[in-house]
């Protein structure tokens, strides 16, 4: 009997222990296609997606006037193509104008060469460096920190050799203790067919502008513009779109002197209640007190009377 009763408690045990084990497999399973298809959701949300619109209100298929193969650009070919296809929100991404080389120009799009790769843009996205340009002392010009890298304005300084001015750069910052980018790249000398003049109240690529219409007096540097629209490059690298008529250039023939109140540039926008102190004319730039009374050295760019 107790032999019997052993071997039926062994088989309920043996029986209890495979239903467990049938209930475990039949867990795993269910676990199993729950990560699988956690996974494949995960896949399909981190999916970029292959194809977006041009990211700002601005045709991107401008004409291509003024470009020409062969000529040097400034362009943000070294960030806009991936950009558009990764981030989730391509209009509010940084981006910094580099030069390159115009490979073969589009009706609506165009080629450009960087370090050995064709990289197709907007024609919109592309600012044209025309060939030949002559300057003299005082042009404010377009054109590239020609000992690094990266979209400028300077003003120029040397204009023997029209061709190669020896410029100011005007982006960067000018300080008192002789310390800054722009002291330390005075009177550089660039070269030939790597700038463009910039001409007083023209909108053309390389102004300074400011949005006067939603008072938000943001400060932005045209890159393209129509009749109606304009798009620019503003504070941290960001751009937007805006209708012209609510934009406002930034005149290159200003006349400041001591005393003089004007509105200048603080954190991407122009703030009133700044205050000239001394001008120096050749170099471009504005000794001032802010509307803190802090000491200030601004560019003739990033002030309007």
């Amino acid at each position: 009997m107790k032999k019997t009763v052993y071997l039926c408690a062994a088989a309920l045990m043996t029986a209890a222990v495979a239903c467990g084990g049938a209930q475990n497999n039949q867990n795993e399973q269910q676990e199993q296609t729950q990560e699988q298809a956690t996974e494949q959701t995960e896949e399909v949300a981190e999916e970029p997606v292959a194809e977006k619109g041009f990211p700002w209100d601005y045709p991107e298929g401008i004409k291509a006037e003024g470009l020409e193969a062969g000529q040097t650009v400034l362009s943000i070919h070294s960030f806009y193509p991936n950009k558009l296809k990764e981030s989730k929100d391509p209009a509010n991404e940084t981006y910094i104008f580099y030069n390159a080389v115009l490979k073969s120009v589009g009706e609506t799009t165009s080629v450009v060469e960087s370090f050995g790769s064709d990289i197709e843009m907007p024609n919109s996205l592309i600012i044209p460096i025309p060939k030949d340009q002559k300057a003299k002392n005082g042009d404010i010009i377009l054109t590239w920190w020609q000992s690094g890298s990266g979209m400028e304005r300077a003003i120029v300084t040397d204009a023997k050799k029209a061709t190669e001015p020896k410029i100011d750069y005007l982006d960067m910052d000018w300080t008192e203790d002789g310390k800054g980018f722009a002291n330390s790249h005075a009177n550089e000398q660039i070269k030939p067919n790597s700038f463009v003049v910039l001409q007083n109240n023209v909108w053309q690529p390389g102004q300074s502008f400011v949005v006067t219409g939603d008072e938000s007096n943001a400060l932005y540097i045209v890159i393209s513009c129509t009749d109606t629209k304009v798009l620019g490059s503003g504070f941290a690298g960001k751009i937007a779109a805006f209708d012209r008529s609510q934009c406002t250039l930034i005149p290159l023939n200003q006349q400041f002197n001591a005393g003089d109140e004007f509105k200048g540039e603080f954190v991407g926008k122009l703030k009133p209640g700044f205050k000239v102190v001394k001008v120096d004319n050749k170099i471009g730039r504005i000794w001032c007190k802010d509307n803190f009374d802090s000491d200030k050295i601004l560019s003739i760019l990033q002030a309007l009377k």
